[in-house]
């Protein structure tokens, strides 16, 4: 999943370029103000997607770390002989 976001993310930026051009040279117009609209929501999914790919290497780990924690205890727990 992490992929598609990061894939997806990456395709936005371009789109988003071409729209921001497009808005700057129809301000003031009908067509300018829907293209505000269009911006704003592709603001927020820019927003959502870069924080997700922003926060995924500290999850990963925090994910790993505690997987790895989990395994010693069971380790621990069969060498007890509990």
């Amino acid at each position: 999943m992490s992929r598609t976001i990061r894939l997806f993310h990456r395709w936005l930026a371009p789109v988003f370029i071409v729209i921001m051009i497009a808005v700057l040279s129809t301000q003031g117009s009908a067509v300018g103000t829907i293209l505000q609209r269009v911006q704003q929501g592709m603001v927020l999914i820019f927003a959502l997607s870069g924080l997700y790919l922003f926060a995924l290497p500290w999850w990963v780990k925090w994910r790993r770390g505690s997987k790895k924690s989990a395994i010693r205890q069971a380790a621990r727990h069969e060498h007890t002989g509990a």
